[in-house]
């Protein structure tokens, strides 16, 4: 997931056809293993905004960390919110909890 060419961030999926929004090094995703404290060899991935926040909504227990862009990863948290896990596959079936948003989890009664 960390091959990317020049015209995409760290965090583009190689799947997800759509282009970066702002620096790739906006923000910072760490998966729940890697904690700064705890492992500080592990850098996480940088992305743009665009896909710091769908790789942020596809990884359960994944973190957000600033980057370059102040407030950046403020809005990633915020957008990751209702955004579905890997909502480029759009025709995927959402039909169980851990295939809808955050927000939709809410709204639903399930979290």
């Amino acid at each position: 997931m960390t091959e990317t060419t020049p015209n995409r961030c760290a965090a583009a999926h190689h799947d997800d056809p759509t282009p970066c929004e702002g620096p790739h090094d906006a923000v910072l995703i760490r998966d729940r293993q890697m904690s700064r404290a705890r492992d500080a060899m592990t850098e996480g991935i940088t992305g743009c905004v665009h896909h710091g926040a769908r790789m942020l909504a596809s990884i359960d227990g994944a973190r957000v960390y600033p980057g370059s862009v102040p407030g950046a990863a403020t809005s990633v948290r915020a957008a990751a919110d209702s955004i579905r896990p890997f909502c480029w596959y759009e025709n995927a079936p959402r039909t169980e909890p851990s295939q809808l948003s955050h927000a939709e989890n809410r709204a639903a009664g399930h979290i």
